[in-house]
């Protein structure tokens, strides 16, 4: 066995291993230095994030706390918003546009049928005009008013027997259905009247059932188209005579006191009484010149 001996080393290569070990320690001193500063650092960054976090999770959690506190306060509750008062007047402003609303609608259809009745009695009119400009006389005796003629009787005989007269010329006792009518009538009637007992047989009477007036077409009065005069109808006749019953009626009154009152010229009397009468019939063409 050969037994080899290192060289020695020379004293320029121990001093350049001595150097180089103590630049290792140093460095590894170095870095085990910065090392442990950034640990450090680290974790003191640490600490503060988690310091700011708990005091906004702290802050966080009191303005949860008083937001509810807040909503548990009477008047502050979200389903109670409105108060009463403002609900009431709310309410009220509602009842009153509906009620507005009703009116308009109300006065529009009262409008529509008011104006609707005004044209259909300017279409009379107009009918009544047209049928007077073609017939400008009618028959001989009758005088034409409104769509009828009328016949003013000068003899005097009883309400049936006027009736009777009246039929013969193809015509009836007139049927007063208008005021228009009776203030045409009222007027005629003046106008012939040779006194105030000089009256005119009309087409009403109740001797079918006392006190139920009837039209010779069988209808009844209208009451907010009678023209009684004062106290009538009494059921009596003349001057209380023993006569029958006063189941007929009569018109006429001479003087004229002006007002609705001219109007009131009827009069109940006997059927016996004898009276000149009014006869009434649709207006016809005349073929005489």
């Amino acid at each position: 066995m050969r037994f080899t001996k290192s060289a020695p080393r020379d004293n320029a290569t121990l001093v350049d291993d001595n150097i180089y070990d103590d630049v290792m320690v140093s460095k590894q001193q170095d870095v085990s230095s910065v090392a442990d500063e950034i640990y450090d650092d680290v974790m003191v960054s640490k600490q503060q994030d988690n310091v700011s976090s708990f005091a906004n999770n702290s802050c966080t959690e009191d303005q949860l706390s008083k937001q509810k506190a807040d909503l548990q306060q009477p008047g502050l509750d979200r389903k109670s918003k409105i108060s009463p008062e403002h609900a009431v007047l709310l309410v009220l402003m509602a009842l009153l546009v509906i009620a507005v609303f009703a009116l308009s609608i109300t006065v529009f259809y009262l409008m529509k049928n008011e104006r609707c009745q005004t044209l259909k009695e300017d279409l009379e009119s107009l009918k009544m005009i047209a049928l007077d400009e073609t017939c400008p006389k009618c028959e001989a005796g009758w005088e034409r008013h409104r769509g009828s003629s009328y016949f003013f009787s000068n003899s005097t005989s009883s309400w049936t027997d006027s009736r009777h007269s009246c039929t013969d010329l193809g015509s009836d006792l007139v049927k007063i259905d208008s005021r228009e009518e009776q203030v045409f009538l009222i007027g005629r009637v003046r106008d012939l009247m040779k006194d105030n007992q000089d009256k005119f047989w009309i087409g009403l009477t109740d001797s079918k059932e006392e006190g139920k007036w009837l039209w010779m077409d069988g209808s009844a009065l209208d009451q907010s188209l009678s023209f009684w005069n004062q106290t009538q109808p009494d059921n009596k006749s003349p001057a209380h005579s023993a006569e029958a019953e006063a189941d007929c009626v009569r018109m006429g009154k001479k003087e004229k006191k002006g007002g609705s009152d001219d109007l009131k010229s009827w009069f109940d009397t006997s059927c016996k009484r004898p009276q000149k009468s009014i006869c009434e019939k649709t207006a016809k063409l005349s073929s005489s010149v």
